[in-house]
């Protein structure tokens, strides 16, 4: 998936690698790679970490990182806005494998787990309040012991079990 917005600048882009081939076609070498220099070579990385480096001296406000460190970024923001959809951003990341996503970027959902913490010892583990009224079933609604219940979902179906989990869980 591309962003319209990243569509358009890559169109305006490549738009511009033709004019410069155009200026000089007998000079320009096209390597093919996207970020070229004026004559069509390839830029070369140590170039981009110079001219990095170069806008974090001028841009003191920022915190000074590696290069890669955009990456990183990038994909810590994805996580966290997708609600850790790790499949989604290893497609937008291009990670080789879930499983290097989920072991570089376990980090991030520690917030998440302990909220979820926070939940189930609040859900599970809270005393009731003997000054809140207490739930009474209505005349003629069916009532069932924990011990009935439990024999019930001993026998339940594995789809009817994780729904049930699900419910308890949200």
């Amino acid at each position: 998936f591309m962003t319209a917005a990243l569509r358009e600048e890559l169109k305006q882009w490549l738009e511009r690698l033709k004019r410069e081939e155009a200026l000089d076609p007998e000079r320009y070498r096209n390597s093919g790679m996207l970020l070229r220099l004026p004559n069509g070579l390839a830029v070369e990385p140590v170039l981009i970490r110079k001219k990095f480096l170069k806008w974090q001296d001028a841009h003191p406000e920022f915190p000074r990182i590696v290069f890669h460190g955009l990456r990183h970024s990038s994909a810590t923001y994805q996580l966290m806005i997708s609600g850790g959809d790790i499949k989604a951003v290893q497609g937008t990341t291009g990670h080789a494998s879930a499983d290097m996503l989920v072991n570089t970027y376990a980090h991030i959902q520690q917030s998440s787990r302990v909220e979820l913490g926070k939940k189930f010892e609040n859900g599970f583990y809270a005393k009731p309040d003997p000054s809140s009224p207490q739930a009474v079933p209505a005349a003629g609604e069916p009532t069932i012991s924990m011990t009935a219940l439990l024999e019930l979902l001993k026998d339940a179906d594995p789809e009817m079990k994780a729904k049930l989990r699900l419910a308890l869980l949200t």
